[in-house]
């Protein structure tokens, strides 16, 4: 395998970077607004990341499963853009629609907020298609100035106005419409994507390939975000305030296993099938090792920080976070197994999966939720992710032939990824008296 320390510290800098601002930028939001208006503003982001998720036909999952074919990779390429704003201006249309229908029911958010949520959506849409050609190119350097300039213009609006006291809900769902516009801007104008004249056929290619497999994609979403939603409902905004928050903080753990996953995933498409589940059962063995240091660094933190930095409205979080972490960062872990996956082109082995986990997640947050409020609702989550992972590493065993403990790091890979960190603590001068 190349080195790819040199992308993996790029990206991880970058993520670095662009948390430490999401972090500020939620303190800032907590601190001038209740943990309700905090919930009002997440629904209304949730709501058009719905419309985003649920719209985008799985088209950069097509894009990926259609990456081994050089020939077509300079009109994937040019597509992304265009067809990322047009998808996306059908999903906003549709989300207004459906959030219109929906007023007055469920603490749906009021229809201005909602509609101007949704402004962002074709923007989204563009960011995701764009990003992951960026990342299939090998550009990500690309994909980290996009992360940064994003997260810099939306902390730096959201300081701007908390510091003159005008930062509202609407406020915020204004500067986070702006912030996709700015990562797109970055995409495109440092080389990321290049948007040519589109070619329509392969556009109706790849829409086609990825609605094969969309229903998988839509129940993985509603996987992730379901739950908010029924919180919402059988909560209320409060609840959804204080979870939300946890959800943010726990997937602050998954930081260096994404960036790690995100590297080396073209390495998954280099070589043949037997060669790249080989691949992929070696970076899973790096993300299990990263994914466990994560969980103990982010719980330990959470715990010593959530009151002074956010107030004690927000106290009943930290041990969300610590319900939370075990799943999100086993979906995390195993990213490349779903990666490889995509690759063979099966919907079956990447829609049953997603389905069965959806189900059992709506079923568990539909008993827990009413008896133990936030709580049931993250006890849900993870137990539904582990169960989307389990499934996901059966079939990935199924038909690799790769037999399960080669999923799991070896004394030897522990030692040393030890050895490592301990050497870099040292480099860093971290937890020594100057």
């Amino acid at each position: 395998m190349a080195d790819r320390r040199p992308q993996f510290v790029w990206m991880l800098v970058a993520r670095t970077g662009s948390l430490v601002m999401g972090i500020l930028a939620s303190v800032i939001v907590a601190r001038a607004l209740p943990p309700e208006g905090r919930g009002i503003y997440y629904m209304a982001v949730t709501f058009a990341s719905a419309a985003m998720s649920l719209g985008h036909l799985s088209v950069e999952q097509a894009q990926t499963a259609m990456w081994s074919d050089r020939a077509r990779r300079a009109s994937l390429n040019a597509n992304s853009v265009p067809l990322g704003l047009f998808v996306g201006a059908g999903a906003a249309v549709v989300a207004i629609g459906v959030g219109l229908v929906f007023q007055g029911r469920g603490n749906i958010p009021d229809a201005w907020l909602l509609a101007t949520a949704c402004a962002g959506v074709p923007l989204g849409m563009g960011v995701l298609y764009a990003t992951n050609i960026t990342i299939l190119r090998d550009r990500t350097q690309v994909a980290g100035w996009a992360m940064l300039a994003s997260a810099g213009v939306q902390c730096t609006c959201l300081v701007s106005f908390g510091v003159t006291g005008r930062l509202t809900v609407h406020a915020v769902v204004v500067i986070w419409v702006v912030s996709m516009a700015v990562s797109l801007a970055v995409l495109v104008g440092a080389g990321g994507v290049t948007v040519g004249r589109p070619n329509l056929g392969l556009a109706g290619v790849t829409c086609a390939k990825g609605l094969r497999i969309h229903a998988g994609s839509a129940a993985s979403y509603l996987l992730l975000r379901s739950d908010v939603f029924l919180l919402n409902a059988l909560g209320g905004p409060r609840e959804v305030g204080i979870y939300t928050l946890a959800v943010t903080l726990a997937e602050l753990s998954r930081l260096a296993v994404d960036v790690f996953a995100q590297v080396t995933m073209s390495r998954q498409f280099d070589d043949d099938v037997s060669s790249s589940a080989v691949v992929t059962a070696r970076i899973v063995r790096l993300m299990v090792l990263l994914a466990v240091a994560s969980a103990v660094t982010t719980v330990a933190a959470v715990s010593a920080l959530i009151t002074p930095l956010y107030g004690h409205a927000y106290a009943e979080t930290a041990p969300l976070v610590a319900w939370l972490i075990p799943g999100v960062l086993l979906l995390s872990a195993s990213r490349p197994v779903a990666t490889f996956l995509l690759r063979l082109r099966s919907s079956r082995i990447v829609v049953l999966p997603s389905l069965t986990a959806l189900m059992v997640n709506v079923g568990l947050n539909a008993v827990l939720i009413p008896a133990r409020g936030a709580v049931g609702c993250a006890i849900a989550s993870t137990v539904a992710y582990a169960a989307l992972v389990a499934f996901q590493v059966t079939c990935f065993i199924r038909m690799s032939g790769i037999p399960w403990r080669q999923l799991l790091p070896t004394s030897s890979e522990a030692r040393q990824f030890t050895t490592g960190v301990k050497r870099r603590r040292k480099e860093l001068r971290i937890g020594q008296v100057p």
